[in-house]
């Protein structure tokens, strides 16, 4: 996982324990959001929660189909969380998906998480 771990910097910074540290690459546009992560080497994703905690239920592989400027379409990656989130090829949430390739709907895959461990902060 490539996330930037650091202190809490701002005040509605979700607080670190023992077991978990906040990743400051969860906050953006003065918000924190949930983000996908995946390995480089692997296709295993891991969902990181708002509040730097991991997901813990199934993350689903989607194809979905866009258009470019030119009017194009092309397929891309998106990913679905089992309770109806949805994130982008860069682990960015997005809206549902009105695109979703319709043959690869029903056979999506589970994807394994990574199985190593947040750092734990020292208090």
């Amino acid at each position: 996982m490539n996330a930037i771990v650091n202190t809490p910097s701002t005040p509605s910074t979700p607080t670190p324990t023992s077991t978990r540290t906040v990743i400051e690459s969860n906050h953006m546009g003065g918000q924190w959001i949930d983000r996908i992560y995946k390995s480089g080497t692997t296709d295993a994703v891991e969902l990181i929660n708002k509040d730097s905690t991991r997901y813990q239920g199934r993350v689903y592989r989607r194809i979905i189909s866009l258009q470019n400027i030119e009017g194009q379409n092309f397929f891309a990656v998106a990913y679905e969380s089992a309770d109806g989130r949805w994130f982008d090829n860069c682990g960015m949430p997005i809206k549902k998906p009105t695109n979703i390739t319709k043959e690869l709907e029903e056979e999506s895959s589970e994807l394994n998480t990574f199985t190593t461990p947040l750092p734990a902060t020292s208090e």
